[in-house]
C-alpha cells in the first residue's frame, strides 16, 4: 500500500508522467498477443510468499510433472503447432522463475515480458528476443534469453518457426 500512495497522490493532483513511446509500443504488442488468444504464463516470486496471484497457472510444476520423463519428442509434418511450442515454454518455466529470483535481488518488482523465439526445423532455438521494459535495469531479459536458447523444441518439416509468448512476473 505504501508504494501505491505516491501514485494516488500524483493522479489526484493532476500530475502525469510523460508517455514513453517504447512502453506504448510494448503495451500494444501485449494487447495484441492476449487478445489474439495467447494466455500469459505467470511467474510468481519465491521470496515474497506464494499465493499472490490466486488460482492461476503458475511456473511451479505439479508433483506429477516432476517425475514425468518426456516421451519421445514427436516430429511434426509441416509447421510446428503453437500448442507444441507453448508446451515446451511451460515445461521450462522453472528456469524463467530462477531468472526472476535473481532479478528480484537486483530490485525488480512486478512486470510483463514478451519472449520471441525463432526455432529452426530441427527444434533448436536459433534466436531469442526478450522485450521487458519493466526490467531493463536488471539481468532478467539476458537471463531469460540465455535460458530460452537452451530449450529443445520438437522437430518439424516446415520452418523456421517464430513463436511469441507473454509472461507476467508477480512479486516484489
Amino acid at each position: 500500500m505504501r508504494k501505491l500512495i505516491p501514485y494516488l497522490l500524483l493522479s489526484f493532483f493532476g500530475c502525469t508522467r510523460a508517455a514513453n513511446p517504447a512502453s506504448a509500443e510494448f503495451d500494444q504488442k501485449w494487447s495484441n498477443l492476449v487478445n489474439g488468444g495467447k494466455s500469459p504464463a505467470y511467474v510468481e516470486s519465491e521470496t515474497h510468499g506464494s499465493g499472490l496471484l490466486g488460482e492461476v497457472r503458475r511456473s511451479v510444476d505439479s508433483p506429477a510433472d516432476r517425475h514425468q520423463v518426456m516421451a519421445a519428442v514427436p516430429r511434426y509434418q509441416g509447421e510446428l503447432p503453437d500448442q507444441a511450442a507453448e508446451n515446451v515454454v511451460r515445461h521450462n518455466l522453472g528456469a524463467v522463475r530462477g531468472c526472476y529470483a535473481l532479478a528480484e535481488k537486483q530490485g525488480a518488482g512486478t512486470g510483463k515480458a514478451i519472449v520471441t523465439i525463432e526455432i529452426d526445423s530441427s527444434g533448436v532455438v536459433h534466436s531469442v528476443a526478450v522485450d521487458a521494459p519493466a526490467f531493463l535495469s536488471t539481468s532478467l531479459p539476458a537471463c531469460v534469453g540465455a535460458a530460452t536458447r537452451a530449450w529443445t523444441f520438437p522437430k518439424f518439416t516446415e520452418g523456421p518457426k517464430r513463436f511469441t509468448y507473454p509472461l507476467v512476473f508477480a512479486g516484489g
